[in-house]
């Protein structure tokens, strides 16, 4: 009931009965489901837009900002572009440790305090990262960031969204990550904006004051929650979104081929855009003009997401993956056919983000749809595994591949590893139809 006090929520609070409802969502573990879903949303709907904010921030400021960053940490402290995004690699492998015990927290106890205290070291990682002065300590200040990004971003807001809207759960983690998609669009020419004028400490500086003042207080206006009463009324009792569409028997094959898909195609996905703006300036393109052609995948993704909003419920979500993972290796040949035209590099990065966006969407909901929303943050926990360990893997594969096969010989390579994972989404459509 704290969050009902904040700032962010006051307006709402002129509702009837509105306290009432928070509190029998509290002590059951879900809001309650006795209202129509019309009105639940603009309930949460100042909170919603909130976090949001907080995702393009979080992952503007720690995902996308190394890549502007790399050119200054290399000059002025002889970093490598291999020790910089060894960075995220860190990130990813904290993440894949803790994610299990967090998720099974979160299903316990909601994601208010756990995202709340993910800003706080989330802004100390970050202040900690503008002091460094060497490959050392910059590698240990990621791994307090990669505490605070699994305690505040990664799995933990799709867990919120589920605990706050029931069965409206796709639709609003999908306008949710609508807006998320602008991250890049908005932190890479802020990130370089503020480097040039300022210096990298400085705009390091300012991100992890946005932490503290912006993300922190809309982490701990989410509602208060605790887990329902364990209870046993029978599968046919229990509705298809709380226990999926997967029976019992065929959950352990259906778990691997996703985690398999989403891992390989992930692979691509975190790797590859770190290196766009580095491929397209080795091919040719200016350094100007490959930022802005790079800055096309933010509006790319969000029109990928908008048409997935409004027609993917329309659609079961794993058909809407097939799409995503058909275009993502399409995208890629075609930019390996031609690397240096600034055409085909812009109409590869749009093909390519928005294949990526609708494969972001899916991660976050095909689970969701699935194995349904009782024990969906320990669902995504375990997911979190294999994909953390093989996206931790990508910074430091791409960089290799870049280096050696250049442009032309990493696209190739990318468009295979989607490929697999097309494969092994195929293989998993045909197994839910049988």
């Amino acid at each position: 009931m704290q969050a009902v006090r904040s700032g962010l929520c006051r307006p709402l609070l002129a509702r009837v009965n509105l306290s009432r409802i928070r509190t029998r969502g509290a002590q059951t573990g879900a809001p309650d489901t006795s209202l129509p879903a019309s009105r639940r949303l603009p309930e949460y709907s100042l909170l919603l837009a909130g976090l949001a904010l907080t995702r393009i921030i979080g992952w503007g400021s720690i995902y996308y900002s190394p890549s502007v960053l790399a050119g200054y940490l290399e000059r002025e402290i002889g970093l490598s572009p291999t020790v910089v995004f060894g960075g995220i690699t860190i990130l990813l492998v904290i993440g894949a440790l803790i994610s299990p015990m967090l998720g099974r927290h979160l299903d316990r106890r909601g994601t208010r305090h756990a995202m709340a205290l993910g800003a706080a070291i989330s802004g100390l990682g970050l202040a900690l990262l503008a002091l460094v002065q060497g490959p050392v300590g910059y590698l240990a200040s990621w791994l307090v960031i990669g505490v605070g990004h699994a305690m505040q971003l990664a799995n933990t807001g799709n867990v919120t969204v589920a605990q706050l809207m029931g069965e409206r759960t796709r639709r609003v983690i999908g306008l949710m990550m609508l807006v998320t998609g602008l991250a890049s669009s908005v932190f890479w020419p802020l990130t370089a904006w503020l480097s040039a004028d300022y210096g990298w400490r400085a705009c390091l500086f300012v991100f992890a004051a946005i932490q503290l003042l912006i993300v922190l207080p809309i982490h701990l206006a989410i509602p208060a929650y605790r887990a329902k009463p364990l209870a046993d009324p029978g599968p046919s009792a229990v509705p298809t979104e709380e226990q999926g569409r997967v029976p019992p028997g065929e959950r352990r094959p259906i778990f691997w081929l996703l985690a398999l898909s989403f891992s390989a195609s992930g692979l691509v996905s975190w790797g590859l855009p770190l290196h766009i703006i580095g491929l397209m300036q080795g091919a040719g393109i200016a350094g100007a003009s490959a930022v802005a052609i790079a800055s096309l995948s933010g509006p790319a993704t969000l029109v990928a997401r908008a048409i997935d909003t409004v027609a993917g419920e329309r659609l079961p979500v794993e058909k809407v993956a097939l799409a995503g993972l058909a275009l993502g290796p399409l995208a890629c040949l075609l930019m390996a056919l031609a690397p240096g035209a600034s055409a085909v590099a812009i109409a590869f990065v749009m093909l390519f983000s928005a294949a990526m966006g609708v494969i972001a969407v899916a991660r976050a909901t095909l689970p969701l749809a699935l194995f349904g929303r009782n024990g969906f943050g320990a669902m995504l926990g375990r997911l979190t595994v294999p994909q953390n360990l093989t996206f931790a893997a990508a910074p430091l594969l791409f960089a290799f591949l870049v280096e050696r096969l250049g442009a032309s010989g990493t696209l190739v390579v990318s468009a295979a590893i989607q490929s697999f994972a097309l494969l092994a989404m195929v293989m998993l459509v045909r197994r839910l139809r049988t």
